[in-house]
């Protein structure tokens, strides 16, 4: 993986983390921690050929927004996998409330 695909998987999976209903109240150095682990899992068992695609391989875009108590704040769109998004009933529900957009043509 180079440093994109690492940063974008590291971002999908703090997203999950963030709105997962058994983490969501978590502090963010517990986050971070669950993230940490979950990549060095993830790097250790994935090819680099699963992340060959690029930005082409992602099809939704997901909104993310610190909380009011991060130290950070940051709130904008991140590319997101399509097959961590769940059933497309699921996907159609994320779009409706404001959670995924639709890639626009300019990042394919």
């Amino acid at each position: 993986m180079n440093l994109e695909e690492v940063i974008i998987a590291s971002i999908s999976e703090f997203l999950n983390v963030e709105v997962h209903r058994d983490t969501e109240t978590l502090d963010l150095s517990s986050k971070i921690e669950i993230v940490q682990k979950r990549m060095a899992e993830k790097l250790r068992n994935t090819t680099t050929a699963a992340y060959s695609n690029g930005l082409k391989s992602y099809e939704y875009e997901m909104f993310f927004s610190s909380n009011p108590n991060d130290m950070i704040k940051i709130d904008g769109w991140i590319p997101i996998e399509t097959d961590k998004l769940g059933k497309e009933d699921e996907i159609s529900e994320y779009i409706e409330i404001g959670l995924l957009r639709k890639i626009e043509a300019q990042y394919s």
